[in-house]
């Protein structure tokens, strides 16, 4: 996590969750938290209001970058920290000269918080031109290659477009991917990656790999068949030419039929590596775009 912007000091962290407090939200919901507020002597209420302010920067700021700047979702968020609010308790205060200090425990409604967080990230996702990602997925050894690569594209597609992304299905790939379909996998990826190099095809985000049956067998220890499968894959940041990562797993499954069996680890592979890429291309956008 990023280093943090220094706006309010609390002396006191995250305490422990609590019981249900008013029957507006669930224990979950609620965090307490121990932290001190101050104001000008005589102003108990501004002071009550400084410990507020502090205990939802503290919840806030934990696992988001604290930002001072104007424009920013988390300056947005706290100029309505009160929302996020759920009880305040005094438990002690004290004035020295011309300062009253109050200690205080406060509930911070941290699920909201974050859901509110999560949603206006969201827009801002959806607002920005380089969110948006090309797949470059194939099938290879299957019984029907080009219906099972559709199904790798459609498993992609909505699990990029679940993270936020646009998902472009840019012409110049698709000839590329159906031109190298038949190399093997070494010279698939450095060809695909290549083509991006040069700008040949101009995309943000790429995802270059495959799936593909490695053996389907009658199950040795019963009825039906086990079958294998097995998804590579690589992430690139085209902008930066930067590799975001990659994914590399087998999968077995027993079904009743070849057909069947066939099918179902195809999907497993599938679906376990689109969420995985599309989850680390988000953290990786957040990450270079500050919000995490």
């Amino acid at each position: 996590m990023y280093g943090k912007t220094k706006v309010w000091i609390a002396i006191a962290l995250i305490l422990f969750c609590v019981g249900h407090i008013n029957g507006t939200a669930r224990a979950s919901d609620i965090l307490i938290v121990k932290v001190s507020g101050t104001a000008a002597a005589g102003q108990e209420m501004k002071a009550v209001e400084d410990a507020k302010k502090r205990a939802v920067f503290k919840v806030f700021s934990h696992d988001t970058r604290a930002e001072s700047s104007s424009d920013s979702i988390f300056y947005q968020m706290m100029e309505r920290y009160g929302d996020y609010v759920e009880s305040c308790k005094v438990i002690q205060k004290s004035t020295s000269g011309s300062q009253i200090l109050v200690i205080t425990e406060v509930g911070v409604r941290h699920r909201k918080l974050e859901q509110d967080f999560q949603e206006l990230v969201a827009i801002k996702q959806e607002k920005n031109d380089d969110m948006t990602a090309s797949i470059a997925i194939r099938a290879i050894r299957t019984s029907d290659n080009s219906a099972y690569g559709e199904s790798l594209d459609q498993a992609f597609n909505h699990q990029f477009g679940k993270q936020g992304f646009q998902v472009e299905h840019d012409e110049d790939l698709v000839a590329a991917k159906n031109k190298f379909d038949a190399d093997d996998y070494a010279n698939y990826a450095k060809t695909m990656k290549s083509l991006i190099d040069n700008n040949t095809v101009m995309v943000n985000f790429a995802i270059i790999g495959e799936a593909g049956i490695m053996g389907i067998i009658s199950n040795p220890v019963g009825k039906g068949y086990m079958g294998k499968a097995f998804v590579r894959l690589q992430a690139y940041d085209c902008m930066s030419n930067i590799k975001i990562g990659e994914f590399l797993e087998n999968y077995e499954i027993l079904a009743n039929t070849r057909e069947e069996v066939e099918r179902l680890v195809l999907t497993k592979a599938g679906l376990d590596a689109a969420e995985k890429m599309a989850k680390d291309t988000l953290k990786y956008w957040r990450k270079r775009n500050g919000l995490s």
